[in-house]
């Protein structure tokens, strides 16, 4: 099952900077995800009804576009592995209230049509 994973991060925030090669690495290594670094600060626009309380943040979306995660992750890769793990067998699922205020960015990243 092919997973779209956002890693939302600033460019002013040195934890973002150091986990990003890990994402990289990691995201390089898996053929069935579709991967993408996102600057927050470049849609603060649609950004507006989300509590970044800090970096990174990750989004996981399954085949069909539900949103399966969204929150901050220890910068680690196998915390990473292991959400989309979760994702890809079918045992984690975002609240539909969470999905609601993660739709905005997805729509801004095409990564939802709706």
């Amino acid at each position: 099952m092919t997973l779209d994973v956002v890693c939302l991060c600033a460019d002013w925030c040195g934890t973002c900077r150091d986990y990003l090669p890990e994402f990289e690495t990691l995201a390089s290594a898996q053929r069935d995800w579709r991967t993408r670094r996102v600057d927050v600060e470049d849609f603060e626009s649609v950004l507006d009804e989300v509590d970044i309380t800090t970096f990174p943040m990750i989004l996981i979306m399954d085949c069909d576009g539900a949103l399966c995660f969204a929150g901050p992750v220890t910068p680690q890769a196998g915390m990473l592995q292991r959400l989309c793990q979760a994702a890809q067998q079918g045992s984690l699922r975002a609240t539909q209230d969470q999905a609601a205020t993660w739709k905005p960015l997805l729509r801004a990243l095409q990564l939802r049509d709706e």
